[in-house]
């Protein structure tokens, strides 16, 4: 078996989700956004989460303001394990990345996101990236959107893949003192919903290789991740799961907004 403990692979980004500031609503939830105070009796919500409309028509105390004011996230986080279902593993200590809103756009997007991993070792063997230092992990450039899971239980989840401009598709590439390793694919990491915050933790969680969710409602195609470990002759791909939590915080209190 193969260890190495990947520190919040594709983790990153979490508030992930969305578009830097837009002047009006888009009116298609699930989305990224503020709840501000408005002048008196002429907001549409009654409610600090912008989640209640207001019984009479533009007489609530907040208005929804959807994308963000200042667009840039960072994340930190501890150990991780990246496992593929064939029992191969990854691991590093810490992970710290950064990102921002994207912006423009439908308010449920983020890019620019790169995630470096330290003291990252396969069997004891160090791992490292081309052009990293020794033990450390980079990952290629990522992108976030966020969507439905279960829309009537209100449930949002972040999926994070390899940017279209990133040519391999992969979302890293590493060798372990003569292995391989390569991840593509897409993962999906609940995200809650409908509460102002400046820090969110996201938690990957996956069992034998297998990502929970895997797919979001709207979809029928599975959204995972896929792993190859090979001794550079090629390796056959194969299904694979993380397990960590990552700590995302930006720069303003920001809300993925269920309701709008």
């Amino acid at each position: 078996m193969k260890r190495i403990r990947i520190t919040g692979l594709c983790l990153i980004s979490a508030f992930a989700i969305s578009a830097v500031a837009v002047a009006s609503a888009s009116a298609t939830a699930p989305e990224i956004g503020r709840c501000k105070k408005s002048t008196p009796k002429a907001g549409g919500y009654a409610t600090a989460t912008c989640t209640t409309t207001d019984k009479e028509d533009n007489d609530g105390t907040y208005e929804w303001l959807p994308g963000t004011g200042k667009g840039k996230f960072t994340s930190t986080g501890g150990v991780g394990v990246l496992t593929a279902v064939g029992g191969s593993e990854v691991e590093c200590k810490t992970e710290s990345s950064a990102g921002e809103y994207k912006p423009g756009g439908n308010n449920k997007e983020e890019a620019g996101v790169v995630v470096a991993f330290t003291g990252c070792t396969a069997a004891g063997l160090s791992c490292t990236s081309k052009g990293a230092k020794s033990g450390e992990l980079i990952t290629n450039e990522l992108e976030g959107l966020v969507g439905w899971e279960n829309k009537a239980l209100k449930k949002t989840d972040l999926e994070l893949s390899p940017a279209k401009s990133v040519t391999s598709g992969f979302f890293i590439e590493f060798e372990c003192v003569g292995l391989l390793v390569k991840v593509k694919g897409h993962v999906l990491v609940p995200i809650k919903n409908d509460a102002m915050k400046e820090t969110e933790i996201l938690k990957f969680v996956a069992k034998k290789g297998k990502q929970k969710p895997e797919k979001w409602e709207e979809s029928s195609e599975k959204a995972i991740l896929e792993a190859s470990f090979s001794n550079f002759k090629g390796g056959a791909f194969e299904q694979a799961g993380q397990n960590i939590a990552s700590t995302v915080k930006g720069e303003e209190k920001l809300e993925l907004n269920a309701v709008v």
